[in-house]
């Protein structure tokens, strides 16, 4: 429905500029005629040519109501067609009288040219017509005893042949220019439908185009009762090109992939029907690839071994090795779905699979996929009834000062009470939040009461530690987000010294710009920043001293492994404490549950602790009479 709108648009706008070009001629010709006509009807009254005149003057008063109905309704068509009828009985009028000292038939060529190139073509053939019988009628018949003006055989034979060859001109002239507005439509409805149905920069079909292939294939398979796989491709790492190389330089990647994708697959007709429609992409690095008439579903696979074949080595462009994959994700009708919506899906839950499981691979849907989609869409069903029925709250996890147990800080936690995520915590619930898009409405639900509690805490308890907040890692690319904060801080009247926003190192990646940029605009509010499970990531030591921190926190599996028998893993709170002491950064260590583990902790510089053993999450109320304590 989109592509005939546009395309009923596009064609309305090149008849709108044939209409206005129209609309001007036959307004400046109205007035031109009327003033000649007036002129001269007056001059033929006062040389006593009263039929002449007559003619003249009411030819004149016609055009100038003709001229006023145009003004006011803008039909051009019907104030084309009496201007065509009265410069039709001025040419035979003039014809008849021969005008002035027998000069009229001199008028009658410009009159007749006029005449033509008012009408489209078709019309100005029939007034062409019209006329050509009309005139012979007049000069060869018996009809010329109708005649006032006298003309010779010589004169005759003359003004039929040059008006017949004057007027095939003015028709020729006038096919041209109809031929020549339909190519620019035809062009112009080619555009559209190429925008339409085909991706801008590799010339692939798009996601609307692919969407109705895929329902016309899948139509035709169930009655030939074929297979099917769907093929969804996701490039992995294609960010770092386009952050590190710029757009340019990953429109060029995309488009050689591509290219080579098709290279790679063509050769393949034994194995099934590929077709020009059978590859397409969707948005951005995300392609599919549609196999028609498959035998065997593991076809399928080796086909995925072929395109992952295609990154071996890295991916070269323009003398540049990228250190691109692609996560594949297959799923095949009817055994994995029977509509198309539902096969894009499962593939695309493949996909994600494949790179959940380490990337550079491909996976076909699975009945344990399908388990994990739809509890998926279960707890996206409850984090929507949560945010609208309102079952989100908070608990609050104290932080301790290492050099005398006191209550520093309180990181703020998430919980969910919707009846479909019972027994699913944050840690299952939030990944989906963020792929979803709901995390960002739930983080700004979170920092909003979050600072709520905050002003309760500094105005009856006299709380004066930081709060600590957790966020997405998509906040990171989100440009409204640092806005969005400093709204809510100035709101509830918090100063921002008193907020820690705490962010996954995962989270970041390297030589991001805008990642970069709204943590600086975080950090320009005045409230500090805590790189969360600090060591999990893969951020370089090198690269702390660009990113706006304030803390970083120990992750629990470090401090869980500070007795371990793996020396490198039980050696890695003491790389990450010298770290902190490198670039004068406070230090965290949650997952404290020992008392072994808090002396050691104590012993080598640590500045804050958390964790089960000195406190669990607590509700409002008993962190209130912890701090009263």
């Amino acid at each position: 429905m989109t592509f005939t709108k546009e395309l009923t648009a596009g064609q309305q706008e090149m008849l709108m500029v044939r209409a206005r070009r129209r609309n001007i001629l036959c307004q400046a010709l109205s007035i031109l005629g009327i003033f000649f006509l007036c002129v001269f009807g007056s001059l033929c009254l006062f040389n006593d040519s009263y039929f002449l005149g007559s003619i003249l003057l009411l030819s004149a008063f016609v055009g100038l109501v003709n001229l006023y109905i145009l003004k006011r309704s803008g039909d051009v068509e019907r104030s084309a067609r009496v201007l065509s009828c009265i410069l039709f009985v001025l040419s035979i009028s003039l014809l008849i009288t021969g005008g002035v000292n027998n000069t009229g038939i001199l008028w009658i060529y410009p009159i007749v040219a006029v005449n033509l190139f008012i009408n489209r073509f078709w019309p100005a053939v029939i007034v062409f017509g019209a006329f050509s019988a009309s005139s012979i009628l007049l000069l060869f018949t018996p009809l010329r005893d109708y005649l006032i003006a006298s003309y010779s055989l010589t004169e005759t034979i003359r003004f039929i042949i040059s008006m017949l060859a004057l007027n095939a001109i003015c028709l020729v002239a006038l096919r041209s220019e109809e031929q020549a507005y339909r190519t620019i439509i035809q062009l112009h409805d080619d555009d559209i439908r190429h925008m339409a149905y085909y991706d801008m920069l590799t010339g692939l079909p798009n996601r609307w185009s692919f969407k109705t292939n895929l329902e016309r294939m899948l139509a035709r398979a169930e009655k030939e009762k074929q297979r099917i796989a769907l093929l969804y491709v996701d490039l992995d790492n294609f960010k770092q090109v386009n952050d590190q190389h710029g757009h340019e330089c990953g429109d060029r990647v995309l488009l050689k992939f591509s290219r080579q994708l098709w290279e790679e697959l063509r050769p393949t007709g034994q194995l099934f029907s590929l077709q020009k429609e059978s590859i397409a992409r969707l948005a951005g690095d995300e392609f599919v690839v549609l196999l028609s008439d498959m035998k065997d579903p593991l076809d399928a696979g080796n086909v995925a071994a072929r395109i992952l074949s295609l990154f071996d080595g890295g991916f070269n462009v323009d003398d540049l090795s990228h250190m691109i994959y692609a996560s594949i994700g297959i799923a095949v009708y009817p055994d994995d779905a029977k509509n198309p919506s539902d096969l894009i899906h499962h593939a695309d839950a493949a996909m994600y699979d494949a790179k959940h499981n380490g990337r550079n691979c491909y996976r076909f849907f699975t009945q344990e996929i399908a388990e994990k989609l739809q509890q998926k869409q279960v707890i996206e069903k409850g984090l929507r009834a949560a945010l609208r029925d309102d079952q989100l709250s908070l608990v609050y996890m104290p932080i301790f000062d290492c050099k005398d147990n006191r209550v520093v800080a309180v990181e703020v936690l998430l919980r969910c009470h919707a009846a479909e995520l019972k027994g699913i915590g944050p840690d299952h619930f939030i990944p989906i939040a963020e792929t979803t898009g709901l995390i960002k409405e739930i983080d700004l639900w979170v920092i909003d009461k979050a600072l709520q509690t905050l002003v309760n805490l500094q105005k009856n308890q006299n709380f004066k530690g930081k709060l600590c907040i957790n966020i997405s890692g998509v906040e990171l690319h989100n440009e409204r987000f640092p806005n969005q904060v400093k709204s809510l801080l100035s709101h509830h009247n918090i100063c921002a010294e008193n907020i820690e926003l705490e962010v996954t190192e995962t989270a970041f990646v390297a030589e991001d710009p805008l990642c970069l940029e709204i943590l600086k605009e975080l950090d320009g509010l005045g409230m500090s920043i805590a790189l969360d499970d600090f060591g999990t990531g893969y951020t370089a030591f090198s690269q702390l001293i660009h990113y706006p921190a304030d803390c970083l926190k120990i992750d629990r599996s470090f401090v869980g492994d500070l007795f371990s028998e793996r020396e490198a893993r039980n050696k890695m709170v003491m790389i990450i404490q010298n770290l902190a002491k490198l670039y004068d950064l406070r230090v965290i260590a949650e997952g404290v549950e020992t008392e072994e583990q808090l002396n050691y902790l104590k012993d080598s510089g640590c500045d804050w602790v958390q964790g089960y053993y000195l406190s669990r999450p607590l509700s409002l109320s008993d962190l209130i009479k912890l701090l009263e304590a």
